[in-house]
This record gives structure tokens, C-alpha cells and sequence, in this order.
């Protein structure tokens, strides 16, 4: 029974590691595909190539929510249905001990800007636009076009604001989990109390 369970952690740890480093993998696609047409659009003379990133950066920063969402998942499964039933194994557990730890002393502190662990694909949206909205301005007059032109793509800036907020609430949504997972444990004992 025991080895099972053990199997069964190694397998999900083995998930788990595997959506980190295609988490890692598409960081860095991301930031060296951002870098490189940024570069393009510096020596071109189309502002709208600043632009062109964001095509890259949200689906991306979308898909690296999706990895961090399952992966938190995974670890709430583990906390609920394994690692009460080994007692050489706690990482899980101690770990969102942890971090639950940390959140309520960053509570107090709301200056704390390190709670963000996942931001960036926030910060290479912004630069984007900072750079579009520079060379946009530059040698125009004000007018409502230009006000218009400035302000649509803010709303892929919030956009992105919206994932890179998803992405950090890892923690909460893991306590979430636990709920879920420890709801349907409690019902499959009651079925095969039951049985």
C-alpha cells in the first residue's frame, strides 16, 4: 500500500516538474522572441511593430497560468491524499504551511513587493508599450486620434495585469483545492462507509 503511494507522489511530482520546465521553457521563448522584435521595431520606422509582442506575451503568460493552475492542482491532491498517509513525506504540506505563514506576515506589510513572484510578462508588456507610445508621440500634435491611439492598447496592458494576477493567487487557489479535494475525499469515505 505504502509503495503505491509513493509511486503515485513520484509520479505527480514527475507532472509537476515537467510543467515547470515547460513553464521555464516558454518564459524564455517569450522574453528572447519579445527582445528580438522589439529590436526589429527599433530600427524600423512602423510603430505598430511595438506592438506585435502582445500577440506573443498573452497567449504565453495565458498558458504559463494554465501550467502554474494545474501544478497547484497537483499539489493540493498531494497534500489531501498522499502525504497524510506517508510519514516521511510533508513538502507539500509544509510548503503551503509556509507560504500561508509568509502571506499572513506580507498582510501587515503591504508595502511587500515580493509577493509577486510571476511578473515578467507584465514588466515586457509595459516596456512594449512605453516604446510604442514614444515613438507614437513623437513629432505629433495633440489631437483625438492621437488620444485614441494612445490609450487601446492600455487595454492589453490590463489584460495582462488580469493573468499576471491569476498567476499570483497560486497560493490561494491552492488552499482552494485543498477544499475541493478534501470535500470529494470525504464523500468517497462515505460511499464505501457506506458500501
Amino acid at each position: 500500500m505504502k509503495d503505491n503511494l509513493i509511486k503515485e507522489y513520484d509520479i505527480l511530482r514527475s507532472e509537476i516538474s515537467q510543467q515547470i520546465d515547460l513553464h521555464n521553457t516558454l518564459l524564455t521563448f517569450t522574453i528572447t522572441t519579445t527582445v528580438a522584435v522589439l529590436t526589429f521595431a527599433l530600427s524600423q520606422s512602423m510603430t505598430v511593430l511595438y506592438l506585435i509582442p502582445f500577440c506573443i506575451i498573452i497567449p504565453m503568460s495565458m498558458r504559463i497560468a494554465y501550467y502554474i493552475s494545474s501544478m497547484t492542482k497537483l499539489s493540493a491532491y498531494k497534500i489531501v491524499f498522499l502525504e497524510n498517509k506517508i510519514d516521511e513525506i510533508k513538502w507539500e504540506t509544509r510548503n503551503a504551511m509556509l507560504i500561508k505563514n509568509v502571506l499572513s506576515h506580507q498582510k501587515k506589510n503591504i508595502n511587500n513587493f515580493t509577493t509577486l513572484r510571476y511578473y515578467e510578462f507584465l514588466i515586457l508588456a509595459v516596456v512594449c508599450y512605453v516604446l510604442y507610445v514614444w515613438d507614437y508621440i513623437k513629432d505629433k500634435d495633440i489631437s483625438i486620434m492621437l488620444i485614441i491611439n494612445i490609450l487601446w492598447p492600455l487595454l492589453l496592458i490590463v489584460w495582462e495585469i488580469l493573468i499576471t494576477k491569476r498567476i499570483n493567487s497560486r497560493d490561494k487557489e491552492r488552499q482552494a483545492w485543498i477544499k475541493k479535494w478534501n470535500y470529494l475525499k470525504n464523500k468517497i469515505e462515505k460511499n464505501s462507509d457506506s458500501e
